[in-house]
């Protein structure tokens, strides 16, 4: 009897619950209802597929667009097979730094074959080269230009040749168009002139077509330098191995 009095005290006290409370329950259950209809409703945005990744270079056809006289019209269009052969071992990539190299070796030889004239020409530096050894410039004339680099130039000397060429090559490697680009080595872009150390500005306003032929003519020069450069040394140390030069180096 007890528990019937108190059910039904409990469902009169239930009259008494504001009747705010369901109409706010049943509306957020309404609006659930209608995001989630929104929701599947929605059209699904497809993401766009990743663009192909384009198609290798073969690296025989990248050296025949490559300037310097393979292909041009200067060498009939004909190319050496050692230069295909090394295409076939690489990449693009690896013609670039090939022509990069053969660039900077060009440029040293230049300089050098420069200055093997000046020593058979006896031209050379007023002054002392050592002043704590006593070794001047001059004396340097009395041997070939072998034996004084390795025998008569102190080892402070060929430090401070070997530094500053470290100096050039470090910034060749770690810039790229006068900007720090890290190592361009790691990265694969190792390209000829990658940076422009054209100081005096020769090649300031000219055209493609100047550009291509000074560039021709710079490596067609450096090759002979190279060229010139190993005939000196090898006059200078295997005597007779080039008649043209005996007595003079």
């Amino acid at each position: 009897m007890r528990a019937f009095v108190l059910a039904l005290a409990l469902v009169g006290a239930s009259a008494f619950t504001p009747s705010s409370v369901r109409p706010l329950r049943v509306r957020s259950i309404i609006r659930a209802e209608e995001e989630a209809a929104a929701e599947e409703a929605a059209p699904v945005v497809e993401e766009p597929a990743p663009a192909p990744a384009p198609a290798p270079v073969d690296t025989r056809a990248y050296l025949e667009t490559m300037y310097g006289g393979l292909g041009e019209p200067e060498t009939g269009g004909k190319i050496p097979p050692m230069a295909y052969m090394v295409a076939d071992m690489g990449t693009p990539g690896t013609m670039d730094f090939m022509r990069a190299a053969e660039l900077k070796h060009a440029r040293i030889a230049m300089i050098g074959f420069m200055g093997w004239v000046a020593n058979i020409q006896n031209v050379h530096f007023p002054g002392m080269l050592s002043a704590s050894k006593g070794i001047s410039f001059e004396s340097l004339e009395s041997v070939n230009g072998v034996d004084a680099f390795f025998s008569m130039v102190p080892a402070e000397g060929l430090g401070q040749i070997f530094a500053f060429a470290a100096v050039f090559e470090w910034y060749e490697m770690t810039h790229k168009d006068g900007k720090w680009n890290g190592n361009n080595a790691l990265q694969g872009e190792i390209v000829p002139n990658i940076n422009k150390w054209d100081i005096l500005g020769f090649t300031e306003g000219k055209t493609e077509d100047d550009l291509k032929r000074v560039k021709l003519q710079e490596l067609k020069n450096g090759r002979m330098a190279m060229i010139g450069t190993l005939g000196c040394v090898a006059a200078a140390t295997i005597p007779g191995s080039v008649p043209f030069l005996t007595g003079s180096i």
